[in-house]
């Protein structure tokens, strides 16, 4: 036995190691070639999601301005009613003063009548 040249089983053994690695270098290969299909079909798949998602956006947005004209439609309207309430109020406000004015003045004509002060 040579120190420097190693016995043919131990070549063989290590011919035998190398192969196994490189067949398992072989298989991590394909492996990761399939994982990596796998995840560009997967981003794929999300793509298209964020894109039917931008599209369901849309027709949010578009319900919030149909929403959003709703409520201008509503306001205009608590306008209306409000200009309404206010000059009916001040029609019954009128109302109810010519009244009181009335009885005031009617009452103090009577007082006079009454006691003949004129």
């Amino acid at each position: 036995m040579n120190g420097n040249n190693p016995p043919q089983q131990d070549q063989h053994r290590i011919a035998e190691r190398v192969a196994r690695l490189e067949t398992a270098i072989d298989y991590q290969g394909q492996n990761l070639s399939g994982l990596r299909e796998e995840m560009r079909a997967g981003f794929a798949r999300t793509d298209t999601g964020f894109v039917r998602t931008d599209t369901g956006f849309d027709r949010v947005d578009a319900r919030f301005v149909r929403v959003d004209s709703e409520f201008a439609r509503v306001d205009a309207e608590f306008v209306r009613v409000h200009e309404q309430l206010m000059k009916i109020r001040t029609t019954d406000f009128r109302i109810l003063l010519s009244i009181s004015l009335t009885t005031a003045l009617g009452t103090m004509s009577l007082i006079v009548k009454i006691f003949g002060l004129l």
